[in-house]
C-alpha cells in the first residue's frame, strides 16, 4: 500500500515507483478524500484507490488555525480508526509512505496492526508525518544525501519526465517558433505571491518571454499575447520540456526533477511560517547545483534574476537515481517482516 498526499511532492515519487513495483507486487493507494491528486494519478496508473479521512496541522496563528489544531487529537483518532478498518479489510503486506498529513492515519494504524512501514523523506530534515513514523518504528529512507535521519536512497522520478521532446511539447501548446519560454510554477495549489507577481508584471514579462503560468485553481487570469495560464496540469513532462527557464517553489520533488532535466531555474522558497522552513534549506542546496534563489520578500529582484539564469549554465544533476534500491528494501522488509513496526505497541 502506497500512501501520501496533500501536495504533488508527496504523490509523484510514489507514482514513479509504480511501474517497478507492479513487476513484483499488487499495488494499491490510500490517500485523501475527494478529487485529490493522488486519486487522479492512481486512476491514470490503474491502481485501486482507497480514500482515508485526515486532518492537517495549520502552521499559522489565527482563530481558524487554532480551532483546527485544537481539534486534531479527537479528529485524528477518528481518522486512524477509519484507516485501521481499511487495513484490516485489504490486509497490505507493507505500507510505503511518502509523508504529508494524508499519510499519518494510515501509518499510525499500520503500526497498531503490526504491518511493516517504510517512509521516504524528500527534504533534508523529516517532515512531521515522517517524524512520527520514525518514532513509531518505521524504516526511514531519504532522498537528500545530506539528511541524517535514515538510509540514503535518492529520489524516485517518473520516467516520462525524460520522454518528451522540446519541439513536440511546444507544438502541443501552440508556442511560436523562436519564443523564449518562461514557466512560472506555484505548486499544485498555486502560490498567491507568485500569482500576484505575474499579474503585476505581465506586460514586462511578455515583452521578452512567452510565459506559461501554472496558477492553481480559482485564479482569474488576464488574456494577453505570449501568455498561457494553466490552472493545473497533469502534463508536467511537456511543461518542463517546452521551458527555457523555470521559476518554481523549492519543494524537494521540483528541485530533483528540474536538476535531472538540466533546466535553468530560479527558486522562490516558501518563507518560514508558511512552511516548516524545508524549502529554504532546499533552495540553499539548489544553489550548489546551479540554481538561483529569490526570497519571497524580495520579488522585485525576480525579473533580473530570471535574466541571469537564462544566460547561465543549466542546473547540474543531483544524485536522484535509486538504482532499484527502494524496491529492494520493500522486498526485503516484506520478506523479513521484522521491522520495529511489526511489534504491536
Amino acid at each position: 500500500m502506497l500512501t501520501g498526499g496533500g501536495t504533488g511532492g508527496h504523490v509523484y515519487p510514489n507514482i514513479a515507483l509504480v511501474p517497478d513495483l507492479k513487476k513484483e507486487f499488487d499495488v494499491i493507494y490510500a490517500g485523501g478524500e475527494g478529487d485529490s491528486l493522488e486519486k487522479r494519478l492512481s486512476e491514470i496508473n490503474g491502481i485501486d484507490y482507497f480514500a482515508v479521512p485526515s486532518i492537517k496541522l495549520i502552521r499559522s496563528f489565527n482563530a481558524d488555525a487554532v480551532k483546527n489544531n485544537l481539534s486534531i487529537p479527537i479528529t485524528l483518532a477518528k481518522c486512524v480508526a477509519s484507516a485501521k478498518k481499511l487495513l484490516l479489510d485489504v490486509k497490505p503486506d507493507l505500507v510505503f509512505s511518502k509523508g504529508g498529513y494524508v499519510s499519518l492515519p494510515v501509518v499510525i494504524s499500520a503500526r497498531k496492526l503490526g504491518i511493516p512501514i517504510v517512509c521516504h523523506e524528500s527534504d533534508i530534515t523529516l517532515g512531521l508525518a515522517n517524524k512520527i513514523g520514525k518514532i513509531l518504528g518505521a524504516k526511514i529512507l531519504t532522498a537528500n544525501p545530506r539528511s541524517k535521519d535514515g538510509e540514503y536512497v535518492g529520489m524516485p522520478l517518473r520516467k516520462e519526465l525524460f520522454s518528451v521532446a522540446k519541439r513536440s511539447a511546444r507544438k502541443k501548446y501552440s508556442i511560436p517558433d523562436g519564443a523564449i519560454v518562461l514557466t512560472i510554477i506555484g505548486g499544485s495549489s498555486g502560490a498567491q505571491a507568485l500569482n500576484d507577481f505575474v499579474k503585476e508584471n505581465l506586460d514586462a514579462l511578455t515583452k521578452k518571454y512567452f510565459v506559461v503560468h501554472l496558477t492553481g485553481k480559482n485564479y482569474s487570469a488576464d488574456k494577453k499575447k505570449n501568455y498561457l495560464p494553466v490552472a493545473y496540469s497533469d502534463d508536467m513532462p511537456s511543461i518542463y520540456a517546452l521551458s527555457d527557464v523555470v521559476v518554481s517553489r523549492a519543494g524537494a520533488t521540483a528541485l530533483f526533477e528540474l536538476s535531472a532535466l538540466n533546466k535553468k531555474c530560479v527558486f522562490v522558497p516558501l518563507p518560514k511560517g508558511a512552511s516548516r522552513g524545508d524549502q529554504i534549506m532546499n533552495a540553499e542546496f539548489a544553489k550548489e547545483y546551479g540554481g538561483f534563489v529569490v526570497e519571497q520578500s524580495n520579488l522585485s529582484s525576480l525579473l533580473p534574476t530570471v535574466e541571469t539564469a537564462l544566460n547561465s549554465p543549466p542546473m547540474k544533476n543531483l544524485s536522484y537515481d535509486t538504482n532499484g534500491k527502494i524496491i529492494e528494501i520493500i522486498r526485503d522488509s516484506i520478506r523479513r517482516g521484522d521491522l520495529c513496526s511489526n511489534k504491536k505497541p
